[in-house]
């Protein structure tokens, strides 16, 4: 009887000691804030015993952490506040007896900064590909309750950064990736920003695909403070998918034991595809300064863009100078702004691409400066060339005060439109300077002219029709009529206040009609008499040439 009462006392004192080594007292730090692997993980986990699957978290800092403990009943840190000189980033792993089947990893970006000193990385990015290589699932946290689609492309893409450049696995390991959120969440729109993520960190390309690496799951967590019964449905839902990893393709089980060796392995791996690569902050940085480059190019375009269509048809633009000049300020002020919250990390980038934005502005402001001035140039010479013409096409000579004048006119012609187009910000030549250079350049156009055929052709027609006698008439009889009239009336009292008179004429003079029309009515002519009121005189014209 006591010798079977003492057997089965020991065996329940047995099972009793494999389940207290089933769960580790506290949370055992795998990697450092500053990104060194922490070798004592390894006799830590060696109290764990059994074959498990592997589940590390991704963002959500704190609420991650509340997550874990309210879920899986573990001890992760949950105070607001670190203690002086205390990071909480890095990765920790824990077990936890309500969940005997897994091994929980919280990875967290240390806050003080993700470059460390002697050259590991251990930013968002980082820990994002450590989590996708060592575990089976990962659990998700978006950074806001309710993330748009740009801010979760943008998160996602923060995670697969650099697993894109790590080794690709070959025995085609597919990860289980649980998205919590905080309300009810779109799987399908979440799963579109990631796969969106995943081209983008892939470099665009189709392979490997998403589906073949990933499967995604959109679970709603809210806060239990919140509503508490959407929580405890959410955990048990997570609980229950966490609990089937293996038998649902995600994943082999290892011995917790083996699990420090291959964190090792993996951290090794992230650091080595790392090598060289800026922190998190200063790839922000550079995004920034890149897409406000991009913006501030893009917004100059389009104003620049009907400015372009109006010079390519030859037109000279009205105030294109202060317009010109409003550009490019506003277009530098804006880039400015954009970038005003850059740190000295990057300032140089900043500022070279805003030496760029500048350059590329002016030259293409110089184009159309240069383009509208080679316009007005050419229109202001083409009517100097008609003006001289005409004179000497009159003259058959175009004297030097003549000269002088339509010079001196085409010269404020010039200056007046060409003062609109200087833009005061591209440094270049004056108005008063331009001037002066289209009057050396209209004096030789103008001796050149002078000397042209054309100019030689006006002069000799002019020369031929002063010396050249005046046609004869062709040989015959012509005739003609003239007709005058006069009417006299008595309107107004027949004073003779009112008169008026008109006429026509054929050019070759021999048919023409005059009329005169006068209120004089009412006074007496020579003879004493009124004169009559309507009078008409006919002659007739008649020319014989022989």
């Amino acid at each position: 009887f006591f010798s079977a009462i003492g057997h089965e006392s020991l065996t329940m004192i047995s099972l009793l000691s494999s389940l207290s080594v089933a769960a580790l007292d506290a949370p055992v730090p795998l990697i450092s804030p500053r990104g060194d692997f922490q070798p004592a993980a390894a006799s830590e986990l060696a109290s764990v015993g059994g074959a498990r699957s592997v589940v590390a978290t991704v963002g959500g800092r704190l609420r991650a952490r509340r997550l874990l403990n309210s879920i899986f009943a573990t001890e992760f840190d949950t105070a607001r506040a670190p203690a002086a000189g205390e990071d909480r980033g890095g990765a920790y792993v824990a077990a936890s007896p309500q969940a005997p089947e897994l091994l929980l990893v919280h990875t967290e970006a240390a806050s003080a900064g993700e470059a460390c000193e002697d050259g590991a990385v251990a930013d968002e990015s980082a820990f994002g590909c450590f989590a996708l290589g060592l575990a089976d699932a990962v659990l998700v946290l978006p950074p806001c309750a309710e993330p748009t689609r740009p801010v979760l492309v943008s998160a996602y893409e923060e995670i697969f950064a650099q697993l894109a450049a790590t080794a690709e696995p070959t025995d085609g390991k597919r990860t289980l990736l649980v998205h919590l959120a905080q309300s009810a969440a779109d799987a399908a729109a979440i799963k579109s920003a990631a796969m969106d993520a995943w081209a983008a960190a892939c470099g665009g390309g189709a392979e490997p695909s998403f589906d073949s690496r990933f499967e995604l799951t959109a679970i709603a967590l809210p806060s239990s403070a919140v509503d508490a019964d959407a929580f405890s449905a959410g955990a048990t839902e997570l609980r229950t998918r966490l609990r089937t990893l293996a038998r649902d393709g995600f994943g082999t089980p290892i011995a917790a034991t083996e699990v420090a060796a291959r964190a090792e392995a993996v951290w090794l791996a992230v650091q080595s595809a790392a090598s060289g690569r800026p922190g998190g902050a200063a790839l922000r940085e550079r995004y920034q300064a890149a897409r406000a480059y991009e913006a501030s190019m893009e917004a100059a375009v389009l104003k620049l863009r009907p400015l372009s269509a109006a010079v390519a048809k030859g037109r000279v633009i009205d105030g294109f100078g202060a317009a010109a000049d409003s550009l490019l300020n506003g277009t530098l002020a804006h880039y400015d702004d954009a970038v005003a919250d850059v740190s000295g990390v990057t300032a140089e980038l900043v500022a070279r691409r805003r030496a760029i934005l500048s350059k590329q502005l002016q030259a293409d402001v110089k184009e159309l400066f240069s383009k509208q001035q080679r316009s007005l140039a050419r229109s202001v010479c083409k009517r100097y060339e008609r003006q001289l013409l005409a004179v000497m096409e009159r003259a058959g000579n175009v004297a030097q005060y003549q000269r002088d004048r339509l010079r001196k006119n085409a010269e404020r012609a010039y200056d007046a439109q060409v003062a609109s187009l200087v833009v005061p910000s591209l440094g270049g030549p004056t108005r008063a300077q331009l001037t002066q250079s289209f009057s050396a350049q209209l004096t030789a156009f103008a001796d050149r002219l002078v000397e042209s055929p054309s100019m030689q052709l006006q002069a000799l027609g002019a020369t031929r029709r002063r010396v050249s006698k005046p046609a004869k008439p062709p040989k015959g009889l012509r005739w003609g009529l003239a007709l005058t009239g006069a009417m006299r009336t008595k309107w107004g009292g027949g004073g003779g206040n009112l008169q008026t008179f008109a006429g026509y004429q054929t050019p070759d003079g021999m048919w023409s009609a005059h009329g005169l029309l006068a209120n004089d009515g009412a006074i007496a002519d020579s003879s004493g008499s009124e004169p009559p009121p309507l009078r008409m005189q006919p002659k007739l014209n008649v020319d014989l040439s022989l």
